[in-house]
């Protein structure tokens, strides 16, 4: 009869190594740990490593989830991600005449226009003579001049 240890040991110095789980890495959009060579998050479902869209260069983290490297982007005058920084680096949209444009003519909507939303700009000038556009515009001002560029960057460019 064999000894229970030693055949668990035994098995266990048999069993090959899974060297794949072992190395991980923060996911660059939802931090969760993932391997190694993975090229999508399983978590969060965005691309971790891809080739370029245009030139077939191998391209990870921010840059995979464009779809295109860096000089691409700029072949193509595309804002293009700040590796510092991770921030949009061109935005074609003031953070101050956004919230000029909402304090002084928020209950019009032109704040809306100005940063792409054309609906909820009609939306805005429809209901204007309610007055509701312009009290929601003031706080949007605010909340707008509140915030650094980077963040408003990030959210709105």
């Amino acid at each position: 009869m064999t000894d229970p240890i030693e055949t668990r040991s035994s098995i266990e110095a048999e069993a090959p190594e899974d060297d794949h789980g072992t190395e991980t890495v923060p996911c660059p959009f939802c931090e969760a740990p993932i391997g190694v060579n993975a090229r999508k998050c399983r978590h969060c479902r965005e691309w971790v490593s891809r080739l370029c869209e245009s030139c077939n260069t191998p391209i990870r983290d921010e840059w995979a989830a464009r779809g295109l490297c860096h000089e691409c982007q700029r072949k193509k005058n595309m804002p293009v991600l700040d590796q510092a920084t991770h921030a949009l680096t061109t935005s074609d949209k003031s953070r101050t005449m956004a919230v000029i444009l909402a304090l002084v003519l928020g209950g019009l909507g032109f704040h809306k226009f100005y940063m792409g939303k054309t609906g909820k700009g009609i939306l805005y000038f429809l209901f204007c003579w309610t007055g509701i556009p312009s009290v929601i515009g003031i706080f949007e001002g605010v909340r707008w001049a509140m915030m650094s560029d980077e963040e408003f960057d990030r959210r709105y460019a």
